[in-house]
């Protein structure tokens, strides 16, 4: 039997992943847990999470779009209560059965963290240490936290870290949001199932000293009394063991380690970080996926009060401090080395998730995990800041302030006005916008620069008057200068190099630089609207003349296109009008010293609702990313262009092969014809494409950007051939030709004549025209 299992797995391996999916959930259902079933699992983990798409199932890659039936497929094998797991929790019912992970497997700094001994607790019993030098050298899981590494590892892998847009909706993305959802449930009353009661192979956590007057406490320092059973002896009853809630606390622990790893760097490794940038730096979907665990932990946390069988209180308290000292270095970390593009909005979205708690109270990750409701959600969010949350804000200072002024400086370096760019700064305006929030930061800064106990000026005459904030602000009679030493305490853990000084955002320092970016705002408002109207002048322009129609009629013409580009030109002013607004709040600057600004306008598009996670943005992100910019030439090989809308995506790349093919035989001929002064040579210039000068980029050994020059030669280009016009016209050639019941051989001769005798006619025509001018 046990042959027989094993030469079934073996063979399966070699199926397409379809079929291998549906006998792997054969084998399982009709397995038990033997020992052969235990050594088999590695192998199966190894086989799903493999490097290349050949080697491995492609979770990243497969999508529902792109191929529903693997995609169901994958998701049923897979998900929470799948056979993947039904095979994990039959090989739990040996407690003692564990799988080691390398440490070389893990994140760097996570490596670092067990090296130096000042891990979680959560990873205690976890550590593998070698008996001769004592040094951790992996970890020892057991099959569920086995395979919950090995995911969260697939997603920082290199090997698929060229994420494309269209990529996001992924079966890995999917699966994320899956197991968020049904291992850490926001309602405190759903059960984590299938209950396993038989499983005992978790050692229950310490308690802690919890202090009053820390309520930061580091990452690693964070334990879970609750889920001991000790810190509430009184009240044993209604405490659970850690075999209650262990598979939640896996998910979260592991999930925020790996998933929220950064690559340290400092000045004397620099070169080496820049050189190796591609392999550690974060892909879209890893920051789209990060993104949706914040708002989901924001949301399992705000339930701890009302989980009255305290199953899982503790772990939904202190979820929400675990995860957010991690988020701050991962986007300080973001914030820093991403690209100076349009992709940046990614990181800019992530980061306002992360410093607005309140808005995902209520928050489902289904939201994010079905696109089809997406929309609905971010619409009908009306959670706003209030009271409840000035401890958060306190306990979380640098994650305002000190990533806020690292964004600023990023702006000044971008042309404002571009749509995407515009969007950018709209959205950081508004959210610090809000009310309630720039007081509460303001009061602890300056606080905190003056040294004061506790603040000398009450909330109702310390902001400034020229702000629309409301004069009357109080905290229900709670001042502001209870929260100082906790934002102090913020500052000194979450930055922890010992050469850091925080520069305060509304001191006197601070002013010129906040006018000269308000400034550069108004002044590129009126650049935008100047824009606007010389674009609608040479639309104006280019939809007049007979030719303009001729095109519409051909279906040549970029019209849409171009009014696409129109209407978010038009909404860029306003923007920018609204941004000043915004911005002079947040500085706490007088609107009249400046230039006379228009009234704000309303809530232009959706874009001012939270970014969209869904499929949608992709598609809207990378249209904007193709759309055609103003002043931008195209310097690359010409015949390597992106393929327009009026091509044929099939007949211009088999074209290009063809091309290129003879090109590669011909080359040379072609050049010497080209240079003729003769007949043949006045043929061959109105055949081939002119010599001409290329430039890309191409990055050295340190990763940085050096523009290259080439020199292309005469050479054939057949792309013309692969446009939609020149497929219609010759299909409605052929039919008339096949109407009067003439051969495609015939047809096919015919145009060749029709062709070679246009081009000897405009070859003669411009040799008498050169030979008159003589």
């Amino acid at each position: 039997m046990s042959q027989d299992l094993m030469s079934q797995f073996y063979s399966c391996f070699n199926l397409p992943l379809q079929e291998r999916l549906i006998e792997l959930t054969r084998i399982i259902d009709q397995s038990s847990p033997t020992k052969d079933l235990q050594a088999l699992f590695p192998q199966l983990i190894n086989n799903i999470f493999a490097p290349s798409f050949n080697n491995g199932w492609g979770l990243k890659t497969v999508t529902c779009d792109g191929n529903r039936n693997l995609f169901e497929t994958l998701m049923a094998f897979l998900e929470p209560q799948g056979p993947m797991f039904q095979l994990c929790y039959k090989l739990l019912s040996d407690p003692q059965l564990k799988y080691n992970l390398p440490l070389n497997a893990l994140p760097l700094d996570l490596q670092m963290t067990l090296e130096r001994g000042r891990c979680p607790q959560f990873y205690v019993d976890m550590l593998s240490v070698d008996s001769h030098t004592l040094n951790v050298v992996g970890l020892t899981l057991n099959p569920f936290d086995y395979y919950i590494f090995h995911f969260a590892l697939h997603l920082i892998s290199n090997s698929q870290n060229k994420s494309s847009w269209e990529n996001w909706n992924s079966a890995y993305f999917s699966l994320a949001c899956d197991y968020l959802i049904h291992f850490l449930p926001s309602d405190p009353n759903v059960p984590v199932l299938p209950h396993i009661p038989h499983y005992t192979g978790k050692v229950p956590m310490v308690a802690p000293l919890q202090t009053v007057n820390r309520p930061l406490g580091s990452p690693s320092l964070l334990l879970i009394p609750d889920l001991s059973g000790i810190s509430n002896q009184h009240n044993s009853s209604q405490t659970q063991s850690r075999n209650e809630v262990w598979r939640s606390e896996t998910v979260l622990q592991v999930f925020i380690d790996i998933w929220m790893s950064i690559e340290q760097y400092s000045t004397g490794n620099i070169e080496n970080y820049q050189r190796n940038y591609s392999a550690v730096s974060s892909s879209p979907e890893r920051v789209r996926t990060v993104r949706v665990l914040v708002k989901h932990i924001y949301s399992f946390s705000a339930k701890y009060l009302s989980d009255h069988a305290t199953r899982s209180s503790a772990l939904r308290k202190y979820a929400r401090q675990i995860m957010c000292a991690r988020a701050y270095h991962y986007v300080k970390h973001l914030v820093t080395t991403w690209p100076l593009d349009a992709s940046f909005r990614l990181v800019l979205e992530l980061w306002l998730s992360l410093i607005q708690p309140w808005r995902y109270i209520d928050n489902t990750t289904s939201q994010e995990r079905f696109s089809n409701v997406q929309q609905t959600h971010e619409e009908g969010n009306t959670n706003t800041l209030d009271a409840s949350f000035t401890q958060f804000i306190a306990e979380n200072f640098p994650s305002y302030t000190c990533i806020f002024q690292l964004v600023l400086p990023r702006f000044m370096r971008l042309d404002l006005t571009t749509y995407k760019n515009a969007v950018m700064l709209f959205r950081l305006g508004k959210v610090f916008s809000q009310q309630h929030l720039v007081p509460i930061l303001w009061n602890l800064e300056r606080a905190m620069t003056e040294n004061a106990a506790g603040l000398q000026h009450s909330p109702d005459n310390s902001y400034n008057n020229n702000s629309n904030f409301d004069q009357s602000y109080t905290y229900n009679g709670i001042a502001l200068n209870k929260w100082v030493t906790i934002a102090k305490q913020a500052l000194s853990e979450l930055n922890l190099t010992t050469d850091f000084e925080y520069t305060p955002i509304w001191s006197e320092n601070r002013k010129h630089y906040a006018l000269e970016f308000v400034r550069k705002i108004i002044s590129l408002k009126i650049v935008a609207e100047k824009n606007v109207e010389e674009y609608e002048s040479k639309l104006s322009k280019q939809n007049q003349g007979l030719w303009s129609a001729v095109k519409y009629w051909l279906l040549i013409s970029d019209k849409d296109e171009n009014e696409f580009i129109f209407e978010e030109m038009k909404k860029v002013p306003a923007y920018l009008n609204n941004c000043v607004h915004y911005f002079c709040n947040i500085f706490m600057l007088n609107e009249n010293v400046l230039l006379p600004l228009e009234t704000e306008v309303e809530d232009l598009s959706q874009e001012n609702s939270s970014f969209t996670n869904s499929f949608n943005f992709a598609l809207s992100i990378t249209n904007k990313l193709r759309s055609k910019a103003k002043f931008v030439n195209y310097m690359g090989d010409p015949d390597l262009m992106p393929i327009a809308s009026y091509e044929n995506t099939i007949l211009v790349r088999m074209f290009y092969q063809i091309a290129s093919r003879l090109n590669e035989i011909y080359g040379q001929q072609f050049s010497v014809l080209w240079h003729r002064n003769d007949f043949w040579g006045y043929v061959a210039r109105e055949i081939l494409q002119k010599p001409c000068t290329i430039q890309s980029y191409i990055k050295d050994v340190t990763n940085h950007n050096n523009i290259v020059s080439q020199n292309l030669p005469a050479r054939l280009s057949l792309r013309r051939l692969g446009s939609h016009v020149f497929i219609f016209w010759i299909s409605i050639g052929y039919l008339i030709f096949r109407l009067f019941s003439n051969s495609t051989i015939l047809y096919i001769v015919f145009l060749f004549s029709l062709w070679f005798l246009f081009v000897i006619l405009k070859a003669c025509l411009k040799m008498l025209k050169i030979m008159k001018d003589h």
